[in-house]
């Protein structure tokens, strides 16, 4: 590299240097950093907010009763089943019946577990706003 190549090129650094946002000890960030820095606040109290959520959804319970009471199943929010209940003397029918009427009943409280932690999970990711960055 000649001469006057070194000198354009240490200019080119220099200045590149003393831009607002480069300059030395931080002093200055730039209005792109200051959004990302905002933006993973936000993001840090979603994710807490998402974690409490998620501890109150597991706490919560659906129950759903299929065929007029023979079946009973027990849902959190969250989507674990906790329990299934029987009647003896539904059990008497035939297989179809049975099986049938306990899918309907497991189906119906995945249903209304997804639908609730849905709306509970949007009404927190609604609440944030990301920030303008341009």
């Amino acid at each position: 590299m000649g001469y006057i190549e070194y000198l354009e090129a240490a200019n080119l650094t220099e200045n590149f240097s003393n831009t607002p946002r480069y300059l030395p000890g931080g002093s200055q960030t730039s209005p792109l950093m200051a959004g990302v820095g905002k933006l993973l606040k936000q993001a840090q109290k979603m994710q807490r907010s998402i974690e409490t959520l998620q501890a109150e959804l597991e706490a919560r319970e659906i129950d759903v009763t299929a065929g007029g009471g023979a079946v009973k199943v027990k849902v959190s929010v969250a989507g674990k089943f906790l329990s299934l209940t029987l009647d003896p003397e539904f059990l008497k029918e035939g297989a179809d019946i049975v099986s049938g009427t306990i899918l309907s009943a497991i189906q119906d409280a995945s249903r209304q577990a997804k639908e609730m932690n849905d709306m509970e999970m949007q009404k927190i990711t609604s609440a944030f706003q990301m920030p303008s960055m341009f």
